[in-house]
C-alpha cells in the first residue's frame, strides 16, 4: 500500500507486554479520539515481548481502521523504556505521545497535551500531583507514598518536576528522537532519564494536569521495582557524569511488523 506523502501531525505510541486481554477496548478508545480530529495521525503499538497473543489482538483489533497504525513486536521482554524507545525511532509524525495500554489517563487529554506543544514546548509531560489533577481512583496508599518519595528524590538529583512517572507524555518529534536516543535504561527509571535529558538538552518542559484513574492489572512489583527506580537514579547519575549521553543511537533491530493504512476511499481528507 502506498503511504501518504506528507508525516502526519501526530503518531500515538502504545507499549504492550501481555495486554491481549485488555488491550481492545483502549484500542478502540483511541481509534474514536483519533478518527474525530482535524488533523492526520498514525498509532504505533510495540509488542514488548509479550507471552500472550498481544500482537495478534492488536493486529485484528485494528484492521479495518480508518487511521494508519502499525504494530511492532521483538523478543525477548525488554522494558517499557525501550518499547518506547522503539517506537520513537518508528514513528513519523510532527509529534509524538505516548500513553499506557491501559489509557489511566484518557487518550482525550491529548488536545492539552498539543495546545502546550503549538505554544513553544518541547516536552509536555502528564501529571496528577497538582491541585488540578483529577484522581478518579487512587492506587493502594502504600504505592501513593512510595511513589511521593520517589518524585522528591528525583526532583533533588534529577529534575524539578510534580510528577516523574505518569504514563501520558507528548514531544515535539525532534526533540523525542532526541531525548529517546539517548535512553540507557529500560525499566521503570527510564521517565527519570527522560526528565535528566530534557533538562541536560534545554528543551522547554510543561506540565498539564491530567484525570487519571488506577487500572486494575498493574505490573508493579512493589519490591523489586523500588530496588530497581532507586538503583536507576544512581546508574542515571553515573552516565551523566562519565558523559553517556553524549553519544545516541536509534538503529534499534527490527522485529516482526504488521502495518494497516486506509485505501484512500476511506482516509479522511487532510485537514486544512
Amino acid at each position: 500500500m502506498e503511504h501518504a506523502s506528507r508525516p502526519p501531525s501526530l503518531s500515538v505510541v502504545i507499549p504492550a507486554y501481555n495486554e491481549a486481554g485488555r488491550i481492545r477496548e483502549p484500542l478502540a478508545s483511541v481509534h474514536a479520539y483519533l478518527r474525530a480530529q482535524p488533523y492526520e495521525s498514525e498509532v504505533v503499538v510495540v509488542d514488548d515481548g509479550s507471552e500472550d497473543a498481544t500482537f495478534d489482538v492488536v493486529r485484528n483489533a485494528t484492521r479495518g481502521w480508518d487511521v494508519p497504525v502499525r504494530a511492532f513486536r521483538y523478543r525477548p521482554n525488554v522494558g517499557k523504556g525501550y518499547a518506547i524507545k522503539f517506537g520513537v525511532a518508528r514513528a513519523r509524525g510532527d509529534r509524538i505521545l505516548f500513553t499506557d495500554a491501559d489509557l489511566s489517563t484518557p487518550i482525550e487529554q491529548t488536545g492539552a497535551f498539543l495546545a502546550r506543544l503549538d505554544a513553544g514546548a518541547d516536552v509536555v509531560i502528564g501529571s496528577r500531583k497538582t491541585p488540578w489533577a483529577e484522581i478518579v481512583v487512587h492506587q493502594p496508599w502504600y504505592r501513593e507514598q512510595l511513589g511521593e518519595a520517589y518524585t522528591r528524590l528525583v526532583r533533588r538529583v534529577i529534575a524539578d518536576v510534580s510528577d516523574v512517572t505518569c504514563g501520558f507524555k507528548a514531544f515535539r518529534a525532534a526533540a523525542a528522537k532526541d531525548i529517546f536516543a539517548r535512553v540507557r535504561l529500560y525499566d521503570w527509571s527510564f521517565d527519570a532519564e527522560v526528565l535528566l535529558l530534557v533538562r541536560q538538552l534545554a528543551y522547554r518542559l510543561d506540565e498539564v494536569a491530567v484525570r487519571w484513574e488506577d487500572r486494575a492489572g498493574s505490573r508493579v512489583r512493589l519490591v523489586r521495582d523500588v530496588a530497581r527506580s532507586l538503583w536507576g537514579i544512581v546508574r542515571i547519575r553515573a552516565n551523566a557524569l562519565r558523559g553517556v549521553y553524549r553519544t545516541s543511537t536509534l538503529d534499534l533491530p527490527d522485529g516482526d511488523a504488521w502495518e494497516w493504512t486506509p485505501r484512500p476511499s476511506v482516509a479522511r481528507a487532510p485537514a486544512r
